[in-house]
């Protein structure tokens, strides 16, 4: 009970803090829109598709391989060796971050050029120091976590996103003067800035917490681990996971000179390009606003899986992994069918009009597809399955990549296009992933049994927030077109509107036992104690 307690505190410290980084650049990209235009955002975004790709190489599977290694380590009562496990991983991602970086300076003209996005070659050159330093930060990172010390990682992803936004922006609106082009590469700034200060924070707790002067005084046991075993291991477990994340970004890159290829040979004219890829930036960055808190579980997760598979029992994987599907759809699931319903009112807060809504209307289901893959990747590497994963993640780009070579060349459909192509790119690997789970921790995973009472909630959710609308906007009707009004007046009714569906919501999940008390005072007995009576007369 203490394990789940812990768990779930540290659950809900990444949570919060996830939540809190993802608002603030949810609020981002409705900002830089209003400094550097949609047909600057469609750039900026374009030159963070080839930044993901190296960042993917050198940072995605740097955490989770670290964060394996130590809580392996630890299983084993080796905290010294712990320690070397995050220098020589420090030393191993700087020098290949380092390469890297320089690498991407020197090619980023040539690579514009090829797939014809020239204008993005300033911000790619400014996004290559920040490849480095989120190399170094993951090392760090998956030390803190392997350790679930998760409250050092929170606080440095606030401290780096806010300093990341306040610092872009600055410079975007700098440099906006010069060109649209600079003022997205301005707009890239603050990722080197808010990487580095968050190193500088984890460095600080790290020395604050004495872990080192610590292990001097224990009574270490446990078999010594050597550096090239830690090489090897950071080789064993990094190489798959990199693959895959470096195929899926790969993906991504080669998808996005798809796409504007396909675009361009539609019809439409460079600024149209640039136009609609923006919109699908902007729904891309909203419909992750709920796949942080998906982030901060697999963050819990990997280490007890690692820990459970180190020491062969197979009971605790099969409770950690039905905990992940859970929570997984307890999340997700009300926050499509939430997206979709409020589609036009987000956007009209956020980015001043509902224009691209309708790709977040149609498109928001992906969303529980792709926190389902994200959950079972993670439990696959933490149960030493890696490779199955890289192929079953191929699988879903290669069909990706031919859905959207199909339908985004169709004028009609055009960046609609991406939705089939995404949801194809997630669908295969979740049905595919789910049988190599099955096979691996010898259970069934009863994705319907975990999923249908947050769908029951959800569709009585949803279907009070549509009655609620119609009186909404009639009124609304009455109060004016200026542009301040309808923002004061979109704000607080979606407020409102989101309050009482996620009232909706909870109250319909503890009717049909999707929400327990024991999993209320996992979080905290001070919930259970302060909820309405006529509440807590239904929970079980």
């Amino acid at each position: 009970m203490r394990e789940k307690s812990s768990s779930t505190k540290g659950f809900m410290i990444l949570s919060l803090a996830g939540i809190i980084a993802k608002v603030l650049s949810a609020f981002y990209v409705p900002l830089l829109t209003r400094i550097i235009g949609t047909n600057g955002v469609g750039i900026y975004s374009r030159s963070y598709e080839v930044f993901m790709f190296v960042y993917a190489l050198t940072s995605m599977g740097c955490q989770p391989a670290v964060a394996k290694i130590v809580a392996e380590i630890r299983a084993l009562g080796n905290e010294k060796d712990a320690i070397k496990a995050l220098k020589v991983s420090r030393k191993v991602y700087g020098i290949v971050g380092l390469v890297l970086s320089i690498l991407v300076i020197i090619i980023a003209g040539p690579l514009t050029n090829l797939i014809k996005i020239s204008n993005a070659k300033f911000a790619i050159m400014f996004l290559a120091p920040s490849i480095v330093l989120t190399a170094v930060l993951s090392a760090y990172r998956g030390y803190f976590q392997g350790k679930d010390e998760m409250s050092g990682i929170a606080i440095s992803q606030v401290l780096e996103q806010i300093l990341n936004v306040v610092v872009s922006l600055l410079f975007a609106f700098l440099f906006i003067h010069i060109s649209e082009p600079m003022g997205a590469a301005g707009g890239t700034i603050g990722t080197s800035v808010g990487a580095l200060i968050a190193i500088f924070y984890l460095i600080y707790v790290y020395d604050k917490k004495k872990f080192e002067e610590d292990i001097l005084t224990e009574n270490l046991h446990g078999k010594k681990i050597t550096t090239k075993t830690i090489v090897r291991k950071l080789v064993r477990y990094g190489l798959p996971i990199t693959l895959s994340a470096g195929i899926q970004n790969f993906g991504g890159l080669v998808d996005m000179a798809n796409v504007n290829l396909r675009l361009l040979s539609a019809g439409f004219t460079v600024n149209q390009s640039d136009t609609l890829y923006g919109l699908y930036y902007q729904y891309k960055t909203l419909l992750g606003v709920p796949l942080i808190i998906v982030t901060a579980l697999t963050t819990i997760i990997l280490p007890a899986v690692s820990k459970a598979y180190a020491l062969r029992d197979r009971n605790q994987i099969k409770k950690s992994t039905n905990f992940a599907f859970r929570i997984t759809f307890a999340i997700t699931i009300p926050a499509a069918f939430g997206l979709a319903i409020l589609s036009d009112d987000i956007y009209t807060i956020l980015y001043g009009s509902s224009q691209g809504a309708y790709l977040m209307r149609l498109g928001s289901i992906i969303l529980i597809f792709m926190a389902i893959a994200q959950v079972e990747g993670v439990i696959l590497q933490g149960i030493s399955r890696f490779y199955p994963m890289i192929v079953s993640f191929t699988i879903g780009i290669i069909f990706k990549i031919l859905a959207n070579y199909i339908f985004v060349g169709i004028k009609e459909v055009n960046i609609m296009g991406v939705l089939i192509g995404n949801f194809l790119c997630y669908l295969l690997p979740v049905i595919i992933n789910r049988r190599i789970i099955g096979k691996a921790i010898r259970t069934r995973i009863s994705m319907i049994r975990n999923c249908i009472k947050p769908i029951m909630a959800s569709v009585c959710m949803a279907i009070v927030i549509f009655i609620l609308k119609q009186p909404i906007e009639v009124l609304g009707s009455f109060i004016g077109n200026g542009r301040i009004i309808v923002f004061i007046y979109t704000l607080i009714y979606t407020i409102i509107l989101v309050g009482i569906g996620g009232f909706v919501y909870f109250y319909v999940m503890i009717v049909l036992g999707g929400i327990r008390k024991l999993d209320i005072e996992a979080v905290s007995p001070r919930i259970y104690r302060i909820l309405p009576r006529f509440i807590r007369k239904k929970i079980r």
